[in-house]
Order: structure tokens, then sequence, then C-alpha cells
């Protein structure tokens, strides 16, 4: 099966929140985000929303991994990732201060714990200076194994690398291994909740 990289469109938002209940299933991601019929309501409507800001406003880049299934070569999104483009305000100015309200059945203390704890970290790792950020990236575990989460991260990597930015991502314990072999170094290991820790990750700008 061939896979290609597209930008996801809104009436993609339900098949990618599948994919993100899917590839984040662990008992922590499951803490902050339960499988219930609310909480899928609420990734389907941000998702779309991401998309249509990745396509009006041209501050994120929102890309899905594309294959095809079946005798009738049924389309599928196996993959996404989410990228936050550089920013001329610094980390910590404007809209990312803004409080979210997150979905009915969350655990909305965690959820603020663990995003505010990103928000810290991503701050503190660039200084202020622009930067690429890695929001999400996901995988269906139907098509593990097959490099896509690679492709979908080197596709943001190629793009700071002409702009020489540096990029931040804050990665789970599956997701470290794969950063680090594209270069990303290990900033800080923080431990959110008794178990479960965090790793901050900076990619330096090529040529630096």
């Amino acid at each position: 099966m061939e896979f290609k990289i597209e930008p996801v469109v809104p009436a993609d938002a339900e098949e990618v929140t599948d994919v993100f209940l899917a590839s984040f299933s662990d008992d922590f991601s499951r803490r902050l985000f339960p499988c219930t019929e609310e909480v899928r309501a609420w990734w389907i409507q941000k998702f779309a929303a991401d998309a249509e800001q990745a396509h009006s406003q041209h501050t994120v880049s929102f890309m899905k991994m594309v294959g095809t299934v079946g005798s009738d070569q049924r389309p599928v999104i196996a993959a996404f990732a989410l990228w936050e483009l550089p920013k001329k305000a610094p980390v910590g100015e404007g809209t990312e201060d803004e409080h979210v309200t997150w979905p009915v059945g969350s655990d909305s203390e965690l959820c603020d714990l663990f995003f505010e704890g990103i928000h810290k970290e991503r701050k503190s790792a660039v200084k202020g200076q622009p930067h690429y950020y890695l929001s999400m990236l996901g995988t269906h575990p139907s098509f593990g194994r097959r490099g896509l989460s690679g492709r979908l991260l080197k596709w943001g990597l190629d793009r700071a690398d002409e702009e020489k930015m540096e990029v931040f991502i804050s990665a789970s314990p599956p997701g470290r291994g794969l950063y680090a072999r594209h270069g990303c170094i290990a900033l800080k290991d923080y431990e959110v909740v008794p178990g479960y820790y965090q790793t901050s990750m900076l990619r330096p700008a090529s040529g630096s």
C-alpha cells in the first residue's frame, strides 16, 4: 500500500479523531480524554477548526498520511501531524495563554496540568525565538511500523531547515526514540503524574 501526504480538510475531522483516539490509548491518555461521545465530539470540532485555521490563516500546518484499502481502493487516513508555524510574537503572548474549556468527561485538572506544563517547557526551551512546534503526531496502530510518523515528522523538519528554525517537541515515552533519531535533543524529563514522564526536546536550527 502506498501512502501520500496531503493537507487535512475540515471534512476529515471525524476520521482524524478516530486516529487520535486509537493512537493515544495508554492509561495516561485515557485519564486525560476517556473514549466518550462528548470527548469525541469535542475533538472533532477542534480538528475541524485546526484544518480551517491551516487553510485560512496559515498559522498551522495540518497534514495527513493517506492510503487506500479494500478492493474499491477506499482512501483512509493512517496518520496525521499538526504543526504550529513560527510566530513573530514570543511564546507566552496572545492566544496561547487563553484558558481551554475541556470536554465533559475529561480530567480537566490533569489536562490543565499537562498542557500548561508543555507550554512552560516550550517557553523555556525556545527563549522567545521563532520556531516550529510539533503539536501532535499520531499513527493508527493498524498502520504502525511503516515509517508514516517519520515521514510526517520529516515533512515539518525539512521546512524548519529551509527557514533555519529550531523545532520544539514535547515527547511522550513512545515517541522519544523517533525524535532522537531525527536529531532532536532531550532537554528535560519531567514527571507529570507519578510514573508518567514527558520529555522536552529541541532540534537545533540547520547550520547552527
